[in-house]
């Protein structure tokens, strides 16, 4: 069988501690990171909304004003008087030509006639402010847009103005090209006037271009420092006052892709933007809509992200920083707390293959047991006084043998002289043997009353052992079914060799104890008619995957008509599967085991046959005694204690039984065991 790699209880406590540690650091890092860059995250989209709500108020700063100012005019009385008479030289012409927040203005009769303006006379105005002055003497009522006009259909403008809107495109380099956008982006006010009837008689417009006005973006990085604000036509910034470390006019410059896909389809965008080699915006942008509700033109904020990275990586450090320094002092002290808890359990490792290495206890055994520190830990501690009240024990016992072995040796002697003294003494030697053959009974007795102590002394001490292990068992099971946390692949091998060395040790726990109710005759048979066939199958159904795992093959032989036998099922199931457990544990992989029951001179047999390794001659006179192992106890190849086939002929004789052993070293092993047949099971 492969041995197994076995290390110290202080590394794997150490270890786990460790990768528990690493684990829960490792998440709080993790869970940390993301708090603080979500609320860095929500910190900027919240400072973005709050500047593009700013950039809004000082893009519409112009259709408040121009509203205003065209209400107050609309409702003068110059004005009812100017559309009903036409008075070209009225007060309130003048008014609107000495006004310089608006670009260009007209004052348009019901008939949609212009009245007075300052563009070119007799020219073709654009569609979209027709469009926009039939709208308000439609409706009634004052109107506010955006428009985007084509250069083509700017004739009516003055070339000053037209001259204004141009927007050189530049294509990849930083000089601008001869190619000019042939959009403009306007901002249109109007308002009805109406006569006392409030009849609408004309409309009063006034717009500003947008384009290259310095104005909107000056104002609003004047409210929100380091903060910049652009307007796109088409995907071409038409304003803006971007500053980037070698670029002084972004104006012309495509805007992102990704802004233009959200803006186009009505969407706000939220991002980032790279203005040079090494400077990246965190941009926000929504589109800007005309009156029928068309996206024409984007309009975006930006501030410079250099700060809030750095912010990043300052706080990601920092955390990392901490957690690393709180990893060290928490595996620090997880140091310290594993060795007081491995330190007395080692301590009584090395104390007890001391022990077993050592012909006999000596009194020096006991004081270094005694000065094994106690621990805090209360199954550690009983283990701890179990061990020494065993250890105890064992010297007392070794050192009363001991005196008896030397009374036997002096009784030895004096026979011996006795034994000379024969002939002169013939009359005397009679009343003298009968003396001693009386001391040797007594000696006898005794020696039965030790042996009947040493009985005792394995079961109490195996009853104290049971009582830890299956709390090593039961803790062990829950470590391993997840009940206190879930276990990562490496922790869960710990804990399953803990828990199959334990399961190992009970296994040896309680056949001591079913040997020692043996020969203390406190154990009992609960006899009953049963099946050998069912117990059979019923072991084998348990055996069955442990042969599979050595590549074994198992043999049924179990005829139909076997009589049923007068038994305890449990002690018989106990009896068979010790010796198929034998059989698995000493053939090799490809081999063959048999389990056959039969009839025979009112008797019922079953027996087990294996292709193992067999057992030499010298050793199958001894093979049934009990804690006999044939193998060098320095080189075992195989575990066990050697108690199976004791304990298995020592429940087979309290049947009236018997068992037999078959065995042939290098061919294989067959042991039968005979229960008799009584007149009920006949």
């Amino acid at each position: 069988m492969r041995k197994i790699k076995t290390t110290s209880l202080h590394s794997v406590l150490l270890k786990s501690f460790f990768i528990i540690l690493l684990i829960a650091l490792g998440l709080f890092l993790a869970l940390t990171t993301i708090i603080t860059f979500s609320r860095i995250k929500l910190n900027t989209e919240s400072l973005l909304d709050r500047s593009l709500t700013i950039g809004w108020q000082e893009y519409n700063h112009f259709f408040v004003q121009e509203n205003a100012f065209l209400e107050a005019l609309a409702a003068a009385e110059g004005t009812r008087t100017l559309l009903q008479n036409q008075d070209q030289q009225s007060k309130i012409v003048r008014i609107m030509q000495g006004k310089k927040k608006h670009d260009f203005w007209a004052i348009i009769n019901s008939n949609g006639a212009i009245l007075a303006t300052n563009l070119e006379p007799g020219q073709k105005l654009p569609n979209n402010l027709t469009q926009f002055a039939e709208s308000i003497l439609h409706s009634g009522k004052p109107t506010s847009t955006s428009e985007v006009f084509k250069l083509s259909e700017m004739t009516a403008f003055p070339p000053e103005l037209v001259q204004r809107t141009h927007v050189a495109i530049i294509e990849k380099s930083s000089q601008k090209s001869q190619r000019y956008l042939p959009y403009t982006l306007v901002q249109l006010a109007g308002v009805p006037v109406k006569d006392t009837a409030n009849r609408t008689i004309g409309c009063l417009i006034g717009g500003q271009i947008v384009n290259n006005n310095t104005s909107i973006p000056r104002s609003y990085s004047a409210i929100v420092p380091n903060s910049y604000l652009s307007i796109g036509v088409q995907g071409i910034r038409v304003v803006a006052n971007i500053k980037g470390p070698q670029t002084l006019d972004f104006v012309g410059m495509k805007q992102s892709q990704p802004l233009n896909e959200a803006t186009r389809k009505g969407n706000r965008y939220n991002g980032s933007a790279q203005i040079e080699l090494n400077e990246i915006h965190l941009v926000a942008a929504e589109p800007i809509l005309n009156s029928k509700g068309k996206v024409i033109a984007a309009l975006s904020v930006g501030i410079p992200s250099h700060g809030l990275t750095t912010i990043k990586r300052d706080a990601f450090f920092s955390l990392l920083l901490c957690l690393l320094l709180c990893a060290g002092i928490a595996l620090i002290g997880a140091s310290i707390i594993t060795s007081k808890v491995s330190l007395p359990i080692t301590g009584w490792g090395k104390l007890a293959q001391e022990i077993s290495d050592a012909k006999t206890i000596t009194k020096e055994h006991i004081s270094k047991l005694e000065k094994v520190k106690e621990s805090r830990i209360s199954e550690i501690n009983n283990l701890h006084n179990s061990f020494q009240g065993m250890t105890t024990t064992l010297y007392q016992k070794s050192k009363e043998a001991n005196a008896y072995l030397e009374q036997l040796e002096q009784d030895r002697v004096t026979l011996q002289l006795l034994t000379k003294e024969l002939q002169d003494a013939n009359n005397k030697l009679e009343l003298r043997v009968s003396e001693r053959t009386k001391e040797l009974e007594m000696a006898v007795q005794e020696l039965k009353t030790l042996n009947h102590v040493k009985t005792q002394f394995l079961a109490n001490i195996s009853h104290e052992l049971r009582t830890p292990l299956h709390s090593i068992i039961g803790f062990s099971e829950m470590l391993y079914d997840g009940l206190y946390g879930t276990l990562n692949q490496t922790q869960k091998d710990y804990v399953a060799i803990v828990l199959d060395s334990a399961k190992h040790l009970l296994q040896i726990i309680g056949d001591i104890l079913d040997i020692s109710s043996i020969e203390s005759e406190k154990i009992t048979l609960d006899k009953q008619k049963i099946s050998l066939s069912e117990i059979i199958n019923s072991v084998a159904t348990i055996i069955r995957p442990h042969t599979k795992e050595h590549d074994l093959e198992l043999i049924i032989k179990v005829p139909e008509d076997l009589p049923q036998v007068l038994a305890d099922p449990i002690r018989i199931k106990q009896v068979i599967s010790n010796l198929l457990s034998n059989a698995v544990k000493f053939t090799q992989e490809g081999g063959t085991i048999t389990v056959e029951a039969f009839k025979r001179a009112g008797e019922i047999g079953v027996s087990v046959t294996d292709t193992g390794i067999g057992i030499k001659e010298e050793h199958q006179q001894n093979i049934f005694n009990e804690f006999y192992q044939c193998e060098d106890p320095y080189k075992r190849l195989f575990e066990g204690v050697g108690l199976g086939l004791p304990l298995s002929k020592k429940l087979i004789e309290l049947h009236n039984g018997r068992i037999q052993l078959e065995s042939t070293c290098g061919v294989g092993t067959k042991i039968s065991f005979y229960l008799p047949m009584t007149e009920e099971t006949q």
